[in-house]
């Protein structure tokens, strides 16, 4: 054994690791979540980086339990004994029929049947942001149920789905107790702080007709006379008794980069404007805490962030009465809803998740969007590819959603769809391209939804004078430049900018606001193929723009920043692909945001956003994305009980040796042994011995080794 690893394990021991039960976890968690720039990029569809950085997912050595299995099934498959078109309405016997015949393709061995066991205190997670009982006064003047007169069910998990999966539970399974629980902000409980006077009923006794008349009241009533062993019963999470805890295995961090810390940079990685990260913890009901498993069951809607899934759904799982807040859910964004939306998930993620759409929103969802019916369940244990999958569904592109990238980064399951295995339907062929959210009128020309465009960026400037056609630097349409080259008086930078609303590039907050200047912003766009598309500008004030050396945009009339305002066609050549843009400062703020998208504004197929000398090319090279450097990544969750996931990567073919050690020093478990590809890998521990025996609760650590690299990693197992 290393001699540097047993004295680290000394010094351990001797600070009194033995006793640890209540440690300080967060001293020792990864929040290393984005590491190291990519050497290079596999020539699929579909990109596997995250801002110019590898997704840290299960590289080419199979050490877990392989790729994930997506279901979809739908009301037109012939398999069915009643088929229907997939905008007819519907029987609960007919989506009943779809739900389990769903369930019953996944035979991934990572199925429900297989997730969830008979001990089990099951948590259907679902969603019920309002409820048929609060119809409003006079009709509509308060109701997000009715607010244009029109009732609006897709905005919340269709009943006869709840039902469905309950039933299948209880006959393949028969887990010990189911709990339905919600949290929603508009759908308080009767007799509960929040409940308005002049509602009816609440969310869990209102029938709903388009629910073949099901109440959650009723639910319960129906399988208790059944006379199962199971117990179903419900949680209003709002009301729950809760904890504050830290959340495992961090909060959404980026380490290992330059943190910009003007307004906004960071917005949701960091307190806004320091670099400093955010909050830890929140207050947390503790059915969602002490449950065994959460089954994700969301209606399939659309949000200003794009779609609003199975993660998303995690909102309801806030406390809000312990912040002081009502029942209000904001608390959650710590600076951006999408990371937000990560961390609570992070409590006790999603072992399986049922994506519905027999009712669902469309457009300025989900309160004040249309109803659409797209009669179709898409289902899987691994929630970002589940998730992933229901989006093309919906006709989104994946990568367009942040929440994806944060989720994945973090180890919560796969976004690359080459390694996704879709059974039954393929989501091409149940598509529907649901409307998207807009924030204004349409004249206004700004998009309330708006992808993943442009987040880093190298920039320059400022430089004096404004006027657009002067070339502030020499032959400018044909620059490539690189970090920390000369640009003038100074060097080009780089510039990350994360979340929802820093899809705004802030330039004066980089460059100054001096008037009547101009700087630089440059970005590499890489393609598998060559397609047209469109680009995506919004600017404030005036704005010149080359594409691989020629002007596809010149406009030097100033205006005011609108997201996406304008259109621009362009060709994007198979490779790399130079985008250089030059904005004015003429006596104001400058900033800009940019996105290569398709009419209906999402990402085109196979292109990557990068900065020079991160990706060779997009096409030519082989392989999957390569770390730069060896490294024990680590390992989420953080404590754990009873498996952690144990990343690691190597840059070159090799021997590697991975095993947990005890604080005594004594070897527990050799998880990988043998020859390993480059790349980014991930193994499961069990929290068992060699011999298989649960081993017991405490610190353990974590030990790499491979040619001259080695390293180690603490751990903790509760049981």
């Amino acid at each position: 054994m290393d001699s540097r690893l047993k004295r680290w394990m000394k010094l351990v021991g001797l600070l009194g690791l033995l006793a640890l039960v209540g440690w300080d976890v967060s001293a020792h968690q990864v929040t290393t979540i984005f590491v190291g720039p990519a050497a290079s990029q596999q020539g699929g569809e579909e990109p596997l980086q995250v801002d110019g950085l590898p997704l840290l997912r299960p590289g080419t050595l199979t050490l877990g339990e392989g790729d994930p299995t997506v279901a979809i099934a739908a009301s037109i498959d012939q398999e069915l004994s009643e088929t229907a078109p997939l905008d007819a309405t519907l029987s609960f016997e007919q989506v009943d029929a779809i739900v389990r015949r769903g369930l019953d393709l996944d035979q991934s061995g990572r199925s429900i049947r297989e997730v969830i066991e008979p001990d089990d205190w099951v948590v259907l997670k679902i969603n019920s942001v309002s409820n048929r009982g609060d119809m409003g006064r006079d009709g509509d003047c308060c109701s997000r149920w009715t607010h244009d007169g029109t009732e609006h069910p897709g905005q919340i998990t269709d009943l006869r789905v709840v039902k469905s999966v309950i039933g299948y539970l209880v006959d393949h399974v028969a887990p010990q107790r189911i709990t339905i629980a919600e949290g929603g902000s508009g759908s308080p409980r009767r007799d509960k702080p929040g409940f308005p006077s002049y509602a009816v009923d609440d969310s869990w006794s209102a029938e709903y007709p388009q629910f073949a008349d099901l109440s959650y009241i009723g639910i319960l009533a129906d399988f208790a006379s059944r006379g199962v062993s199971t117990v179903v019963d419900t949680a209003d999470l709002n009301y729950a008794p809760w904890r504050r805890e830290d959340i495992p295995g961090g909060p959404i961090s980026r380490l290992f980069v330059t943190r910009s810390r003007y307004k906004g940079a960071q917005w949701g990685f960091h307190e806004d404007g320091s670099g400093t990260y955010r909050a830890r913890g929140f207050a947390v009901p503790e059915p969602i805490l002490d449950a065994d498993k959460v089954i994700s069951i969301p209606a399939m809607k659309t949000t200003i962030y794009g779609t609003t899934l199975g993660i998303k759904n995690y909102v309801g799982t806030l406390a809000p009465l312990a912040y002081g807040t009502g029942l209000s859910k904001s608390p959650h964004s710590a600076n951006n809803p999408e990371q937000g939306y990560v961390d609570l998930f992070s409590y006790n993620p999603a072992a399986y998740t049922v994506i519905e759409g027999f009712w669902s929103t469309e457009g300025d969802g989900p309160q004040r969007g249309d109803n659409v019916q797209h009669n179709l369940v898409v289902v899987g244990s691994d929630p970002v590819a589940t998730e992933a999958i229901a989006n093309v569904t919906m006709g989104y592109n994946p990568l367009d959603l942040e929440v994806l990238y944060l989720a994945a980064v973090k180890g919560f399951g796969t976004l690359d769809r080459r390694k996704i295995t879709v059974v039954g339907r393929e989501p091409e062929t149940v598509r529907h391209d649901f409307a998207k959210s807009r924030a204004v009128p349409a004249a206004a020309g700004e998009t309330f939804y708006y992808g993943r465009g442009i987040r880093r960026w190298l920039v320059a400037g400022p430089f004096a004078d404004g006027d657009l056609a002067l070339d502030h630097l020499p032959d400018e349409g044909q620059l490539r430049p690189l970090e920390g080259e000369p640009a003038g008086a100074g060097v080009w930078k780089r510039v990350e900018h994360l979340g929802y609303s820093a899809e705004r590039l802030l330039l004066t907050d980089i460059t100054g606001s001096d008037p009547d200047v101009v700087s630089y912003a440059f970005a590499l766009t890489h393609s598998n193929r060559e397609q047209e598309g469109f680009l995506w500008l919004g600017y404030d004030e005036v704005a010149k723009v080359w594409l691989n050396g020629e002007v596809v945009y010149d406009d030097p009339e100033p205006r005011d920043f609108a997201l996406a305002e304008e259109h621009i066609p362009i060709l994007i050549h198979r490779g790399e692909n130079r985008l250089l843009f030059k904005i004015g400062n003429l006596g104001g703020r400058t900033e800009m945001s940019a996105h290569i998208v398709d009419e209906d504004g999402d990402r085109i197929p196979g292109i990557d956003f990068a900065l020079p000398g991160e990706v060779t090319t997009a096409v030519a090279s082989a392989g999957d994305a390569l770390p730069f450097s060896p490294a024990l990544v680590g390992n989420f969750p953080n404590p754990f009980n009873p498996t952690t996931h144990i990343r690691f990567a190597v840059t070159e073919p090799g021997p590697v040796t991975l095993s947990i050690y005890n604080v005594t020093g004594q070897r527990v478990r050799v998880l990988v042994e043998g020859d390993v590809a480059p790349g980014y890998h991930q193994v499961p521990w069990d929290g068992r011995d060699a011999s298989g025996a649960n081993a017991a609760s405490g610190v353990y650590f974590v030990h790499m080794l491979t040619g001259s690299f080695t390293d180690a990693h603490a751990i903790a197992l509760i049981r």
